[in-house]
């Protein structure tokens, strides 16, 4: 069974994530969710976040849950040798257990800054600049990989 992947940076911006699937995720395919123990905070040098352990603390992010083996590695590809992709354990905002999940952490060590990385900002600052250009990249990784497998 594919486990449900917890996305905490700018994946959980709805037009990046479309633009990288090649189509929205709606209603039952996302939920609110927290990573506990992690944070996101700045990976160095970008503009994105990287996911660090942090006791006491949750990242907020969102559960995806809909989404195809083909859609997986196209993820995997997207999110490059910066991220290695890991079992976590999350909880939906309206339930208390914990639930699997999937999760991209930083392949090199991040250390915890103490400074969030907030969706918001990156939406406010960096969003309109490289929305365009993501999604084209996506484009890209798209067309290679159905060109070795067939969704």
């Amino acid at each position: 069974m594919q486990l449900p992947l917890f996305v905490y940076g700018t994946l959980r911006d709805p037009d990046l994530l479309a633009g990288v699937l090649g189509r929205p995720l709606r209603g039952k395919a996302m939920h609110a969710a927290r990573a506990p123990g992690f944070r996101a905070v700045p990976y160095p040098g970008r503009i994105y976040p990287a996911l660090v352990r942090a006791p006491g603390a949750a990242a907020e992010g969102l559960l995806l849950t809909d989404l195809t083996p083909f859609e997986r590695d196209l993820l995997d590809a997207f999110e490059g040798e910066e991220y290695r992709r890991t079992t976590i354990a999350a909880v939906l905002a309206d339930e208390p257990e914990l639930h699997e999940a999937d999760a991209y952490i930083p392949a090199m060590s991040v250390a915890d800054t103490g400074e969030d990385w907030l969706l918001a900002d990156w939406q406010r600052l960096h969003k309109p600049r490289v929305l365009g250009a993501e999604a084209a990249g996506a484009a890209e990784i798209r067309l290679k990989l159905i060109a070795v497998r067939p969704n």
